[in-house]
């Protein structure tokens, strides 16, 4: 007799078991104690972190990505974008689940990650720890960024400083962690 693995029922009750990644970020957010508004899917909040104001964009469904977008709150003037582009390429290169990007039509930049839902659900554990990567990344490497954007360092030896400020960063994130 042959078994069928996945019935339509079967495939329900995983969905509906599963939580939907907007109410694990308002779980998240809510339990950090950040107010947050709503539009169609999508949940704004804006982050005073030490060194900017960013806003936070997250979004996602069930069996697809979920994502989190932190958008800075400079923008790059047309005469500094291929500089700014070639910065953020130089900090993409390696990336996990990381990504900056530039939009080359105004100038925004933004960080961004994104979750797959498909093999395995967003939990808020897990969407903290991204949103927290995102947070403290952008606020490393936002004084690198505008000065590229000021004309003051080149891409390259921005992207240097920036990396090595990041990894001190998380040296010293890792060293806080286990006191």
């Amino acid at each position: 007799m042959k078994q069928e693995k996945d019935t339509p029922d079967s495939e329900a009750a995983e969905a509906e078991e599963q939580i939907h990644p907007l109410e694990v970020m308002r779980q998240a957010y809510r339990a950090m104690e950040i107010t947050f508004e709503e539009d169609d899917g999508t949940i704004f909040t804006r982050l005073n972190l030490k060194n900017l104001e960013v806003h936070v964009i997250s979004f996602g469904e069930t069996d697809d990505l979920a994502t989190i977008i932190v958008r800075l709150p400079v923008r790059a003037a047309p005469e500094f974008r291929a500089q700014a582009g070639e910065f953020l390429h130089r900090l993409n290169f390696n990336a996990r689940r990381k990504f900056w990007e530039i939009d080359h039509n105004d100038g925004e930049i933004r960080l961004a990650a994104y979750t797959d839902t498909m093999t395995g659900p967003l939990d808020v554990g897990l969407f903290r720890s991204l949103l927290d990567c995102l947070v403290m990344h952008a606020d490393t490497v936002f004084p690198y960024l505008t000065s590229v954007l000021s004309g003051r360092m080149t891409p390259e030896f921005a992207a240097d400083q920036a990396e090595a400020a990041t990894a001190s960063m998380w040296a010293r994130d890792e060293r806080e962690g286990e006191e």
